[in-house]
């Protein structure tokens, strides 16, 4: 269940990033860096739900969580231009950091079991 909450989340994120990324003018290949780094979030969750154990399943989340700290530079990095696009900034600054909490529980939660390296 938790999985899933992680892996919607992480569309909606990707999803955010693009709307916003529509309208933002001046940041040339930082635009598409972030870009990447977002939708590279929920690229990294799909593919650890199919790992090759947990060993895989934890580097797959491991990146996943790289990819979301790069998202959040770039999102304390962008300067809104207008109201709208300041309200979509902080809805996913306020998503990039739940995702990332997800994360680093889940990453506990593997490394915590004994069998994790197999």
């Amino acid at each position: 269940m938790k999985q899933d909450k992680l892996a919607d989340y992480s569309l909606q994120l990707a999803r955010l990033a693009m709307e916003y990324g529509k309208d933002m003018r001046g940041y040339g290949a930082k635009k598409d860096q972030f870009l990447r780094a977002s939708s590279a979030i929920g690229a990294n969750i799909a593919e650890a739900k199919y790992g090759n154990g947990l060993a895989d399943f934890a580097n797959k989340m491991h990146t996943a969580l790289k990819e979301c700290n790069e998202t959040k530079f770039w999102l304390e990095l962008f300067v809104p231009e207008n109201e709208e696009q300041g309200e979509l900034l902080k809805k996913m600054k306020r998503l990039n950091g739940n995702i990332m909490r997800m994360l680093i529980q889940s990453l506990n939660t593997v490394k915590a079991r004994t069998d994790w390296k197999r």
